[in-house]
This record gives structure tokens, C-alpha cells and sequence, in this order.
């Protein structure tokens, strides 16, 4: 027998790496708010849609910070240091900075095509698509026995159409936002995090297949009919 062992060098665990993550664009969203004045020069009133989008972006990432506390189960305790810099260039800039700076500049703009209203119910999808993925993230963790690696077939909040429900619903509601703020760094985090989730559940959904004999045939990764 060969032990080939690989030095991966310091470690940290996946708990706060993850509360790192998403605290970061927490954290740029508050300083950006708090000063201001002194980021961009004024400090005019915020319109109806920033105050929306502003508390869409922070609830988002309370609740995934929550999630992580109290939902989510990692099969591995720790993931190697470096990871929770590379991983927090994704949330923090392109969330937190490209997307937010813009939203919250005193010079931003609504949409020509909206108004209180359609904001409004713009918002309300975003919020019913966040609790989609809170439930299906609820689903996973009840999967998963407290201490062990088991996992199962999940069903139901969307998990019969798609073996990554949650990262459909989360795509989703970040395609609300970028709709809705039409702020082009709301784009490219979009485009981006789409990407990055559409390889994780085609790698998670080939892994299900293989695990499970009796896995459903007609799901598919994480697009409902396509892919």
C-alpha cells in the first residue's frame, strides 16, 4: 500500500469562511452608507428603489450568514486558508463594491421603465425566491445526520424538478435584483455566480446519479427542463 500524503497547508474552518464571505459586502454596504458624503462628495436622500435594493442586498446576506450558523451541515470541518481569500474576491468586490458603489451613488437611477410599484413587486419576488432557497437549503441539512458524511435524495421546494434547487433559486433572485437595478456590476455578478453554480451542481448532480441506483432520470442540474 501507497500513502501519498499532500500538504495543504494551513486550515480554517468552513463555518468561518463562509461567515467571512458574506459579511463582506455587509460590511461595504454599511461603510458606504455611513460615509457617504465622504465616498462620493454629497449625500442626497436615497430614492424608493435604492432603499429597496440596499435592504434586498443586506437581507440577503444576513440570512446566508444565519444559514450558516444554524442550517447548513459541512462534510469537511476545514478548507485550506488561502480559500477564504479567493473566495471573498467574489462577494466582496463584485457584490459589495462593483454592484453596491453604484446603487448606493447619489447620481443613481431608477429604471425609466418602473415605478414605486413594479419596484415593489420586484422586491417581493426577490424575497419569495430567497425563502424558496432558505427552504431548500433547510431540505439539505435534514439530509445530512448531525457528525457523518451520509447524504439523500432530497424531494420537494423544487428538488423533483432539479438536484440543486437552492442554487437555481438564488441565481433567480439575483436575476430579480439585476433586473431591477439595471447596475451593470449586478450583471456581471450574476453572470458570474450563474456560471460558478451551474458547474457546482453539474459536478453535484453527476456525483447523485452515481451515489444513488433509483435517482430520478428526469432531473436536471440546476436549470428546470434544460440542464
Amino acid at each position: 500500500m501507497t500513502l501519498i500524503f499532500k500538504d495543504l497547508g494551513p486550515q480554517v474552518s468552513w463555518t468561518t469562511v463562509f461567515l467571512v464571505e458574506y459579511g463582506g459586502p455587509i460590511l461595504i454596504t454599511l461603510l458606504l452608507i455611513l460615509f457617504r458624503k465622504q465616498v462620493y462628495g454629497e449625500n442626497p436622500d436615497f430614492s424608493f428603489n435604492q432603499k429597496l435594493l440596499i435592504g434586498m442586498c443586506l437581507g440577503h446576506y444576513m440570512k446566508r450568514e444565519l444559514e450558516t450558523l444554524f442550517v447548513h451541515k459541512f462534510s469537511n470541518d476545514t478548507m485550506p486558508l488561502f480559500n477564504i481569500f479567493k473566495n471573498s474576491i467574489h462577494y466582496w468586490i463584485l457584490n459589495g463594491w462593483a454592484a453596491m458603489y453604484f446603487i448606493i451613488h447619489p447620481k443613481y437611477t431608477a429604471p425609466a421603465w418602473g415605478n414605486d410599484t413594479i419596484f415593489t413587486v420586484f422586491a417581493v419576488v426577490f424575497t419569495i425566491f430567497e425563502l424558496l432557497n432558505l427552504m431548500a437549503h433547510i431540505t439539505l441539512s435534514n439530509l445530512r445526520k448531525p457528525g457523518t458524511t451520509q447524504r439523500g435524495i432530497p424531494k420537494g421546494w423544487g428538488f423533483d424538478l432539479v438536484s440543486c434547487a437552492n442554487y437555481f433559486y438564488e441565481a433567480m433572485a439575483w436575476t430579480t435584483f439585476a433586473i431591477q437595478s439595471q447596475a451593470l456590476g449586478a450583471y456581471l455578478f450574476l453572470l458570474l455566480s450563474a456560471y460558478q453554480m451551474t458547474v457546482w451542481a453539474i459536478k453535484k448532480h453527476q456525483r447523485y446519479k452515481k451515489e444513488f441506483e433509483d435517482y430520478p432520470r428526469g432531473r436536471k442540474a440546476m436549470w428546470p427542463f434544460i440542464l
